[in-house]
């Protein structure tokens, strides 16, 4: 058997070793925070190391794929797995790009950005590490005017109430949005309070916890609905909180479009009054079939079924 005298070239070997670990840990990292195992800090920190492993391998990748054309040497085929597996981490961070620079750095929406919504019920659901549930302040209200004009206060003449149970099944009713209720507040009209929704969701693939308050005022006749998504981490959401806003908006819009002014609540009412006139059933009472309720004994059949009513014997 003959040998080739060609000899290897040692770094085709690194570069494609730094791949694979790049790839297989930046797989690891999010299929971990999904399910929710790994915390959204630690997995920003791994995707640090997995982007510079990648960079790493590829710069390695560019070194020895020049030896290999120049001095003849084998370990074409691990370059090349480096360079590939690099290229496409930082590929899909390529493909963020535009929308990062269109977009302005915010991650904290509101439709009123001069009173917004105030978190309380999430204050206690925020991990370590989180920023501030304090609204930013002026400068992201004014990022927000000029990215996102469309949004602003939904006004809808319908009751409070009613577009409080409507934004209610919106957010998380079977057929809604599917986020996940915290905090639930009625609102009311004599004395005038606010209606609250505190929620949580997370994002499709990457599964990031952006936290979501809806606030409902107005009389029987009006209502105002404002609502606010912010992300937990980050300075940027690529328009993740926009997006959001304007999904409610649109399936709010929906629902009230396929529905009577009052209907809700008059459904409600007349669910509560069924319920309200079913008697309860006593533990001893006899059906109406004449039937002995189950574990009573039944009485005679000539109505002197006690004992107690017989005749004492002759003595």
């Amino acid at each position: 058997m003959i040998r080739s005298t060609v000899p290897h070239e040692p770094l085709a070997l690194w570069t494609s070793r730094l791949g694979l670990f790049a790839v297989a840990l930046m797989l690891t990292t999010w299929l971990l925070h999904r399910s929710g195992v790994l915390g959204t800090p630690v997995a920003l920190t791994a995707t640090g190391v997995a982007l510079t492993c990648a960079a790493a391998g590829m710069l390695i990748g560019i070194v020895a794929a020049v030896s290999i054309w120049t001095r003849g040497r084998l370990g074409a085929g691990r370059t090349a797995v480096g360079l590939i597996t690099g290229g496409l981490l930082w590929g899909v961070l390529a493909a963020a790009m535009p929308t990062y620079a269109a977009l302005p750095p915010i991650n904290d929406i509101s439709t009123d950005t001069a009173n917004p919504p105030r978190f309380n019920a999430l204050a206690k659901e925020r991990p370590v590490g989180a920023k501030p549930l304090a609204y930013p302040g002026e400068r992201t209200a004014r990022l927000q005017a000029s990215a996102y004009p469309d949004l602003g206060t939904y006004v809808v003449d319908r009751s409070a109430e009613e577009v409080f149970e409507f934004a209610r099944l919106t957010a998380a009713g079977r057929k809604g949005l599917g986020w996940k209720v915290i905090a639930l507040e009625p609102p009311t009209v004599r004395p005038p309070k606010p209606g609250i929704i505190e929620a949580t969701t997370r994002t499709t693939i990457i599964g990031f916890t952006d936290d979501v308050v809806i606030r409902v005022t107005g009389t029987d006749t009006e209502a105002r609905l404002d609502i606010r998504s912010a992300s937990r981490f980050g300075r940027h959401d690529l328009g993740a909180n926009a997006n959001r806003v304007r999904r409610f908006m649109r399936e709010l819009q929906t629902r009230l479009d396929a529905s009577t002014p009052g209907s809700i609540i008059a459904a409600r009412a007349r669910a509560a009054s069924a319920t309200a006139k079913t008697p309860a059933k006593r533990p001893n009472e006899r059906p109406a079939d004449g039937k002995a309720a189950k574990g009573q004994p039944a009485a005679a059949k000539d109505g002197r079924g006690d004992k107690s009513d017989k005749k004492a014997p002759r003595g």
